[in-house]
Formats: C-alpha cells, sequence, structure tokens
C-alpha cells in the first residue's frame, strides 16, 4: 500500500507536470495565446496556408474567455504564428488578409464591444507585412462604423456596414408612446487611398419594419426607448459586390438575403425572410439568421445566380431555432423559374450549434474553410463535404472562445521588432536557450553565440532548426565560460536559402528563473479559476 503523504505527493506531481505544460513562452512570457483543441489534424489535401482568427470571451453564463483576447495566426498543427498583443488595443473582430493596392496587408477593427446590443464602437485599421499600422479607415458622412464588413473591392474601395439609430414612431410597429426609437442599418462604399463616399445605402428607406423576424419587444435590450436600446429590426453584418456594381447584403434579423442596385439602390431581389421573398425557399434551403453573404456566379444571360452564405439557423434569442445545427450554404437562384435550389450544404462536426457569428470561405483549390463563430472552432472541408481539418480554438477546461470571422491564407511577416532571447544556465554548465520571433514566417534556423563582457569577441555555439514559435536548443558551454561567468547570448535568424534575417540583442545569461517562471518550461500557465459573467447579448 502506498502511504498517504506519497499519494500526495504523486498527485501533486501530475498537477505540476499539467502547469508545467500549460504556461507563456519563456523567451515572450508577455504572450500567451490560446491553445487549439485539434480533433480532426490537417489531412494532405488542406489547402496551403496560415490559420486567422480573433479569439475573445463567449456570450455563455459563466464561462472563462481566453486568458489573452486578440487576433492571432496560427499553422496547422496550432504553432502560434503571431498575437497582436502590443500591436492592436481593444476589443478585435474580422481579422484576417487582403489586398489593397496590389500589396498583401492585414485589416482588423479594433475597438469595444457592447455585446447586449450587438454593437462596436472603433476603427478598421490596415497592418503592413511588418505588423505595422499603416492606414485607419473611417467612413464618410460622419458615420460610426461596426465590425460587421469590411469587404476590400479589387484593391482600391471597402464596403463597411454603418449602423445609425433614428427616432420614429414606433406604434405602428407595435410600439407604445415611449418607444421612438429604430436602428436603420446601412453600408458605404468608400475610397480607401482618399476616403471618397462612392455610395450609400440604408434599410429604412428601402426595407419595411414589419415583417423583421425580430420584432419588437416592451422589454429588453432592443425595446426602442433611446438610441442605446433601439430596435434593431435588420442587422446587416455582410456586405459584398459583384462585377456589374450591384450589392449583396445580409440582414440577420430580417432572415434574409438582398441584392441592392449599385446605382439606384432599389432591391433587385430578395431571397427568405418573412414575407416577401422572390424565390420559392424549399425546405432543404430554408435559413435564417444567417452571416456573411457572398456572390459565387452568375450565368452569362443572368437568369442563374449561386451564392453563399452561413446560415445559423439560431439566434441569441431565445426560441428563435429553426434546425438543431448550423450550416455553411452554397445555392442556386434560378430567375426564370423563381427557385432557390441547394448546391451543397456543409454540415459541421459535433453538430455545432452557431447563435451569432460565422463566415464560409472558398478556397484556392475548391475546399472550404468555416468558422463557426460563437461555437468557437474552425472547419477545413474538400469540395464534396469531407472533414479535412478541424479545431476549437481554446483547449482550458469551461472555456467559452469565439471569433467573429476565421479564415486561411497564405502570409509572409517580416516582424520590425527584434527577436526575442533568453538564456538559463542549470547547476551545471548546461546552457538552455529559448528564442522566439513574434510574427516571423521566414526563419528556417537560429544560429546562437556567446560574447565576452566589454569585448565584440563573439564564439559560435551552433545552429538550431527552428523547431515552433519558440525554439530551445541545449548547449554545453564550460570550456568556453569565463571565470566572471559574465558573457552575454545571442542569435540570429536565418531564412531556408541560408540569408541573415536579423540578430537579438545581447542578453546576460541567467543562472535561474524568476519565480513566477519557476512553474513551467513554457507553454501556458490555465486560469481556470478566472470567470466572466456574460449579459444576454444579440450576438454579432
Amino acid at each position: 500500500m502506498i502511504p498517504l503523504c506519497w499519494k500526495y505527493l504523486l498527485l501533486l506531481g501530475s498537477v505540476l507536470q499539467l502547469v508545467y505544460a500549460d504556461w507563456q513562452f519563456r523567451s515572450r512570457p508577455d504572450l500567451s495565446p490560446p491553445r487549439l483543441n485539434i480533433t480532426v489534424p490537417a489531412q494532405p489535401a488542406v489547402e496551403k496556408g496560415l490559420i486567422f482568427v480573433a479569439q475573445y470571451l463567449g456570450f455563455k453564463e459563466g464561462s472563462s474567455g481566453p486568458e489573452q483576447p486578440a487576433a492571432y495566426i496560427f499553422e496547422d498543427n496550432g504553432e502560434l504564428v503571431w498575437s497582436s498583443v502590443g500591436h492592436l488595443a481593444g476589443w478585435i473582430a474580422d481579422f484576417g488578409p487582403t489586398v489593397v493596392n496590389n500589396v498583401p496587408v492585414l485589416r482588423a477593427f479594433q475597438g469595444i464591444l457592447d455585446g447586449p446590443h450587438g454593437r462596436m464602437y472603433g476603427d478598421h485599421v490596415l497592418l503592413d507585412e511588418h505588423y505595422r499600422t499603416i492606414k485607419v479607415v473611417k467612413p464618410a458622412s460622419h458615420r460610426l462604423v461596426s465590425c460587421h464588413e469590411f469587404q476590400v473591392v479589387n484593391g482600391e474601395t471597402v464596403l463597411m456596414e454603418t449602423p445609425v439609430a433614428v427616432p420614429i414612431d414606433l406604434k405602428p410597429f407595435g410600439g407604445d408612446d415611449s418607444q421612438n426609437w429604430i436602428v436603420s442599418n446601412g453600408f458605404q462604399e468608400v475610397d480607401i487611398s482618399s476616403g471618397k463616399l462612392l455610395f450609400e445605402w440604408y434599410s429604412l428607406d428601402h426595407v419595411n419594419p414589419e415583417y423583421s423576424a425580430f420584432p419588437l419587444e416592451s422589454e429588453g435590450v432592443f425595446k426602442g426607448t433611446s438610441s442605446v436600446d433601439a430596435w434593431n429590426y435588420f442587422h446587416i453584418n455582410s456586405v459584398d459586390k459583384d462585377d456589374e456594381g450591384n450589392y449583396l447584403i445580409s440582414a440577420r434579423n430580417y432572415a434574409a438575403i438582398f441584392k441592392i442596385n449599385g446605382t439606384d439602390g432599389e432591391i433587385i431581389w430578395q431571397l427568405g425572410g418573412r414575407r416577401g421573398s422572390d424565390f420559392d425557399v424549399p425546405s432543404n434551403v430554408k435559413f435564417a439568421y444567417q452571416h456573411d453573404a457572398r456572390f459565387r456566379y452568375r450565368s452569362p444571360n443572368g437568369s442563374i445566380e449561386h451564392i453563399s452564405f452561413f446560415d445559423n439557423a439560431d439566434h441569441s434569442a431565445p426560441g428563435r431555432s429553426i434546425n438543431p445545427f448550423s450550416r455553411a450554404r452554397f445555392v442556386e437562384l434560378n430567375h426564370e423559374t423563381s427557385t432557390a435550389k441547394e448546391i451543397h450544404t456543409y454540415q459541421p462536426p459535433d453538430n455545432l450549434v452557431t447563435h451569432s457569428q460565422g463566415n464560409l470561405q472558398f478556397l484556392g483549390n475548391g475546399n472550404k474553410f468555416v468558422n463557426w463563430g460563437q461555437a468557437g472552432a474552425v472547419t477545413e472541408f474538400s469540395e464534396d463535404g469531407n472533414v479535412l481539418f478541424h479545431a476549437y480554438l481554446d483547449s482550458g477546461e469551461n472555456r467559452n472562445v469565439q471569433s467573429y470571422r476565421g479564415f486561411r491564407a497564405n502570409w509572409r511577416g517580416f516582424p520590425e521588432e527584434e527577436p526575442a532571447v533568453l538564456p538559463i544556465l542549470d547547476s551545471g554548465e548546461n546552457l538552455s536557450v529559448y528564442v522566439s520571433w513574434n510574427g516571423d514566417t521566414e526563419t528556417k534556423f537560429w544560429q546562437f553565440y556567446l560574447q565576452r563582457a566589454g569585448t565584440n569577441t563573439a564564439f559560435s555555439l551552433g545552429k538550431q532548426k527552428r523547431t515552433g514559435f519558440e525554439t530551445k536548443t541545449s548547449i554545453d558551454v564550460s570550456n568556453i565560460r569565463s571565470k566572471t561567468g559574465d558573457e552575454k547570448i545571442y542569435a540570429e535568424a536565418f531564412d531556408s536559402q541560408g540569408r541573415f534575417l536579423r540578430r537579438t540583442v545581447p542578453v546576460a545569461i541567467k543562472s535561474h528563473l524568476p519565480d513566477y517562471l519557476q512553474q513551467s518550461s513554457g507553454g501556458r500557465l490555465d486560469h481556470a479559476d478566472r470567470i466572466f459573467r456574460a449579459q444576454y447579448p444579440l450576438g454579432i
């Protein structure tokens, strides 16, 4: 029989091992990214590229969010490539790559989220390959902008959602004398370089609130008694543009998708909704509370159109589900027969229900990349629907982590910041060196050096193949250290062709770690006790 004290020590040892594997990076203890829970590892048929998400606390009551909400780039195996900590501030959403003026850039919304009202206040920013903010893109006409859309058109203009609360009499829609505010959801197309307004559209000018799928209520966060709780009857969450200059918008709270004339703003057609659909929608195409509607194809004579969208089929507000799980949809619209037909539906692993958010990305090789929004997961499907990759956005216990959108794309990052290095000497003469470079995609191996104090003399300590975000090497320095022991260590980064990229600053060798770092040897500490209370939200 094992003595009770030994049982306790064994148990303590197992706990310490868990902590040991789950904390900050040694060279960058300021970074604590979520650890992806990959349930279907990337198959050979996945599209090449990195994964772009912006994780933040979900809306589930009593759940905990990521330790460090931020925008992140990951490899397929879950290795971190870049954390936006120190680059972007506040709540971050709609993070991913795009192309502006033929130059690859990153886009992100940063600001403040008002979760209960489904609103956000902030700016859309563009970052270059060095992760420097090169442009803050603002709407025209003194409008506030939301995170819901930042769709670049032909590398020169951008589509942004610009909701505005306006006072009107809501009694025709079931309101009383105290209910006088409604949100007129709109969008703008703006020239990125000049900021010039090219087109503007608002729902209240064209769409009757009477047939909203989110009726006016006497209580709650959208009761319409002020501009803050204005009735959000329409709720645009995506805008797209075709080569004829017309627009496609997703109206979540109308449970409908609209095509808008790009000249006069008139509605060309409506798909779905309580009333007014120009197409017969069969049961296998029926959808609701959708996101991310996109043009995909139009026949030469215009009689056939293909669109895609993310079908939430559920809402953050209770009692509005139309399907047990959410779906990514690819649909054909026939204008001669006025019918909608399913081309393909991509169903989620684990029958995920996404009350809000989500998107469907068409990849270059035919695969489809789906971000499940509030459900906190991403999946890559083959064209015919086989799951090639699936991951949840955090592995922590009781975590409820979500990302408004998620993408897979190629990206090359050349960070402006220098790499970080940390050398630790154990009780003997074995030196452990940890090195990382946040955002770097090019380094293939590291060369390490020992530098004598007060001199420029450096001794090569050998090289090490890069093994992930943080690379560790162990070196016997017993034959090259001086008696004073005041040497410094630095590292140099080289690419696949052996070209020098960057050098760390020389850092003094430490004989021990600070107390707060002695609990682990890499990874992140899981703050499972950090519980946040979420309010009932509209969702975004």
